[in-house]
């Protein structure tokens, strides 16, 4: 069971490009909490009627109306680990506005910036 939680960690890690603080805390405290949000997590963000890319943008979009850079940098992370592209993530960005505000719309773009940072970074090797 630890072998299968590890490579679950792995994977969730990469698709979000670190292992998370609360989920890094699940698995130290509480190791079948941990595994049981991971099944969620797979079952509830693969891909079926709606595709993983498009799950992550409108995870983005939530948490952006809530005002959660943090989660928010997660899900933009794990759209575009799933192909989301430029227009993609900039159309979502927009559909923000209207239902959430524009407070919502600048932590969605702060929070897209500081993915792009990471991602140049990590191209340049820093």
């Amino acid at each position: 069971m630890a072998e299968a939680m590890e490579h679950r960690l792995a994977e969730f890690a990469q698709e979000f490009g670190k292992l998370l603080d609360p989920v890094a805390f699940l698995r130290d405290s509480h190791p079948a909490l941990c595994t049981a949000f991971l099944q969620l997590h797979e079952l509830t963000v693969n891909d079926g009627a709606v595709s993983k890319k498009h799950k992550f943008l409108i995870h983005a979009a939530v948490t952006a109306a809530l005002h959660d850079r943090g989660a928010t940098e997660m899900h933009i992370t794990g759209a575009i680990h799933a192909g989301a592209g430029f227009q993609e993530l900039l159309e979502t960005a927009y559909t923000i506005i209207p239902v959430a505000g524009m407070p919502a719309f600048a932590t969605f773009l702060a929070a897209w910036q500081a993915v792009e940072r990471a991602r140049a970074g990590e191209k340049e090797g820093l």
